[in-house]
């Protein structure tokens, strides 16, 4: 089991840090494709698809380590005006929405994906690329990110960080 979480959590940083290459690439990229079309030249159409791909990518390639740290997007409003009862009960019954929301999209993507393998779906735009390496991302990410929240509903443990927790009180 231990070489299961090490494997997993080898994967999920390691996902993360593409993520955050493929920002950086992007950045060079969209650079050197603004300088060459000041220079008065043709700039390469791979430079668009590569960027339209690294988009999709990217949030689904860093979104479970987001989960992992505490640092997706949530509304605190309700929240910290609850008492510490109802509070549990509530972020129990969003954290058992969330890993349900991320399950039903991870099981529609990997059918999406599996169709676009099996049908040899291609996504045709500078270079033909096949869709099920581009959309496979997808199911990955969110099943991941399933698995996340599932961690921390099993340890009992607020999966929201707190504004107390954010300015280190």
């Amino acid at each position: 089991m231990k070489y299961i979480e090490r494997a997993y959590r080898a994967l999920l940083y390691g996902m993360a840090w593409l993520g955050a290459f493929l920002i950086a690439a992007m950045m060079v990229i969209i650079t050197v494709d603004v300088v060459v079309r000041n220079l008065g030249y043709q700039s390469s159409a791979h430079f668009f698809t590569f960027t339209e791909y690294a988009l999709l990518i990217v949030p689904c390639l860093g979104a479970p380590w987001l989960v992992r740290e505490k640092g997706h997007i949530y509304v605190e409003l309700l929240l910290m005006h609850l008492k510490p009862g109802p509070r549990r009960w509530l972020l129990r019954f969003i954290g058992v929405a969330c890993v349900a929301v991320c399950l039903v999209i991870a099981w529609y993507g990997f059918g999406v994906t599996y169709d676009n393998y099996v049908g040899m779906e291609r996504d045709v735009r500078s270079f033909d690329a096949p869709r099920w390496m581009i959309v496979c991302w997808i199911p990955i990410s969110f099943l991941m990110m399933g698995i996340e929240f599932t961690r921390f509903l099993w340890r009992g443990e607020d999966f929201l960080a707190s504004f107390a927790e954010q300015l280190g009180a």
